[in-house]
């Protein structure tokens, strides 16, 4: 017979065991959820995962394009997910947070541009429907494998190891009504074939924009056509308006298409840095990402202006320089 002392010890531990024992069957054990990624509100029905800034490595996990969760106030048992994150191991972790939170996987998933920060998790949320643009479906079909093998060099062996062939899972619904669940949308062309899907959640006001914005920073022009960005930010400013604006990195910025926002300075510093550019091709110059005459000191201090300006250099100047030898229009 137990003693009423041992009787007692195993009252006081059955809650403990019981969890402990819940922990070992659920994918999802509690003990883990230190390391799934946070949910951060933005306004009614919408959460945001924030994304470091700078390039995807080891020490971010990849986790360089921020993701977002949206509930639909017309269809209350939905969950829209926008981008998946940069491994299935991430996707996974991801798909523990959202059960705990909302009791449910999203039933939609959302790639918003070709890139593989925001679509390698996406295994983590079959059976989901997964939509993207036409044109980001046909890159994704092209150029997912090759996508993968860089990120996973990026991140290295550890981090990168859940990046396999066979967890590649790419979208198979095309946006094309005019209204995509609980967003309204724009498709925006960077050049290059790259499209981005940018979308408006109407229940909080806020327009996402993915590949587009880097809000308080340096934009990134990398797979770009600099005149093209430039009509798809002024386009974007006339779908943003006055709305809450969230980009590829950085905190949400009211009224950023505003004169003194992240829209009007993004545009400002590509406009100075292709006049730059051109005025040292057609002096003969060559490229030093280093001449003081191609810095652009009113955004140095920005976050990001080290690593991204020079790259940014680098781009224009091979995108600018054949228009040296095109013959002057009659």
């Amino acid at each position: 017979m137990l003693s009423q002392g041992l009787i007692l010890l195993l009252l006081l531990l059955a809650p403990a065991l019981a969890q402990a024992q819940a922990d070992t069957a659920s994918p999802c054990p509690a003990s883990e959820s230190a390391g799934w990624p946070q949910l951060l509100p933005v306004g009614p029905g919408l959460w945001r995962i924030a994304a470091a800034r700078g390039e995807p490595n080891a020490s971010n996990g990849g986790l360089t394009s921020q993701l977002f969760v949206a509930q639909d106030a017309k269809a209350p048992e939905s969950l829209w997910l926008v981008g998946s994150g940069p491994t299935p191991a991430f996707g996974a972790r991801l798909a523990c947070a959202l059960q705990t939170q909302f009791q449910r996987l999203p039933s939609e998933l959302i790639n918003s541009r070709a890139t593989p920060e925001l679509a390698m998790g996406n295994i983590a949320f079959e059976p989901a429907r997964i939509w993207a643009l036409p044109e980001v479906m046909a890159l994704m079909n092209k150029r997912c494998q090759m996508c993968q093998d860089k990120l996973r060099a990026k991140l290295g062996p550890v981090v990168g190891a859940s990046l396999l062939p066979e967890t590649i899972r790419t979208p198979k619904q095309a946006v094309q009504a005019p209204e995509l669940g609980p967003f309204d949308w724009l498709n925006l062309d960077r050049g290059m074939g790259e499209h981005v899907l940018v979308l408006r959640h109407r229940d909080s006001g806020t327009v996402l924009a993915q590949g587009l914005v880097w809000v308080g920073d340096v934009p990134d022009l990398q797979k770009s056509r600099s005149d093209l960005f430039l009509l798809a930010l002024r386009s974007l400013q006339k779908f943003a308006g006055s709305a809450r604006l969230l980009g590829e990195q950085g905190e949400a910025e009211q009224n950023a298409a505003g004169q003194t926002g992240s829209l009007a300075r993004h545009i400002a510093y590509i406009e100075a840095l292709r006049a730059k550019v051109w005025a040292q091709l057609q002096a003969g110059q060559a490229l030093d990402v280093q001449d003081p005459r191609l810095a652009l000191p009113e955004f140095a201090a920005l976050p990001s202006y080290a690593l991204r300006h020079p790259l940014n250099l680098q781009h224009l100047w091979k995108e600018l320089e054949p228009q040296l030898f095109q013959p002057a229009a009659p």
